[in-house]
């Protein structure tokens, strides 16, 4: 999916109502779900990177000591 299907995407699910999209939470009635701020995504992506390359050296580490 290109970057302007994502962003059509995204407008469309953004235009829902939270009912469309999914249930709230029952005690606040906030949306069950929610966009990821900027800095969320930032942040997720880096924990990402650094899981994955952590699996990638344990697995070599692994790998040398069979």
């Amino acid at each position: 999916m290109d970057e302007q299907s994502r962003r059509q995407r995204r407008k469309v699910l953004e235009d829902k109502t939270v009912e469309q999209v999914g249930e709230a939470h029952p005690e606040s009635r906030e949306p069950a779900v929610r966009w990821l701020t900027p800095e969320e995504l930032n942040e997720l992506r880096r924990d990402m990177k650094e899981a994955s390359a952590w699996a990638r050296a344990e697995l070599k580490r692994r790998k040398a000591n069979r």
